[in-house]
């Protein structure tokens, strides 16, 4: 990436950010040999990265993108599976449940660069950006049910991008929607060349940065007021009670919390230590 930003930006492994452009910041989440699955500590250092970028009048837009053939294939559940044995039950859901707000804080015009996968928090991040640019081979799943969690943050946000009955398919099935029909109902607003998905998100960076700075703020905030945020409170609490009666009946029915069937998150059941992706393993 262009541009040394390390005084400006603290070294968070997994995280690399650069001004390819002036005003025009671009995070990179490389972490390619997990096909850019997050971990807590950069998950945490994302609010930091966000206010830095706010607090410089100059700029105007953050790009972001995936190192390598991903862009995001969630949390890492490998580091997930050894914090739940020590951490508090409730740590992990309620800090996976807020993925659709990692960007939400930025100020700035956001665009997410979608070119390979974007499955479970790693959809909630691409969705969150202001502009989603999808290249055909990027595609978008919701796997958190297939981990046993509630779709906390998704349950608000995609009734509100494709509606409810295709919200209901994607979060329901799981299955992967594919770029071009991202960009057909609404999960996506441009359908890149292949390959180009990065330099599409430029122009489109270029174009925004061409405008007054403090206006496209102010333009950005009055369009996310209108989204009647609290109600994505509401929503993300009662997932946390869902997640919790999940973990109840699973301690009942296998004698003690985190003992669950094959497959569940934590246990030793297959599946349990792998990145979060889709059900079929891609």
């Amino acid at each position: 990436m262009e541009g040394d930003m390390n005084e400006m930006f603290d070294q968070v492994p997994g995280l690399v950010v650069g001004e390819p452009e002036p005003g025009v910041f671009e995070l990179l989440i490389d972490r390619p040999h997990r096909r850019n699955a997050v971990t807590e500590e950069m998950m945490r250092a994302l609010p930091d990265i966000v206010e830095r970028i706010n607090n410089r009048p100059d700029a105007a837009v953050l790009i972001v993108r995936g190192s390598g053939r991903a862009f995001c294939a969630g949390a890492d559940l490998g580091v997930v599976n050894q914090r739940r044995r020590t951490d508090p039950p409730w740590r992990w859901p309620q800090l996976m449940g807020r993925e659709a707000e990692l960007l939400d804080g930025c100020e700035v015009t956001t665009i997410a660069v979608v070119d390979g996968p974007a499955v479970g928090l790693g959809m909630g991040l691409a969705l969150s950006a202001d502009i989603c640019v999808v290249e055909p081979d990027g595609y978008f799943a919701e796997a958190h049910l297939a981990l046993g969690l509630a779709p906390t943050a998704m349950a608000w946000w995609l009734p509100r991008m494709v509606g409810l009955q295709r919200a209901s398919d994607i979060i329901l099935t799981g299955r992967r929607v594919a770029g071009a029909e991202a960009a057909a109902i609404g999960l996506a607003a441009r359908l890149a060349e292949p390959g180009q998905g990065r330099a599409t998100a430029l122009a489109i960076a270029r174009e925004v940065a061409d405008k007054p700075r403090d206006m496209a703020r102010y333009a950005k905030l009055a369009l996310r007021v209108a989204q009647d945020r609290e109600r994505m409170t509401q929503v993300r609490q009662f997932g946390g009670m869902a997640n919790r009666m999940h973990r109840a009946w699973l301690a009942a029915e296998h004698g003690a919390a985190g003992e669950g069937p094959p497959g569940t998150p934590g246990t030793s059941g297959a599946g349990g230590a792998a990145t979060a992706t889709t059900p079929d393993g891609e």
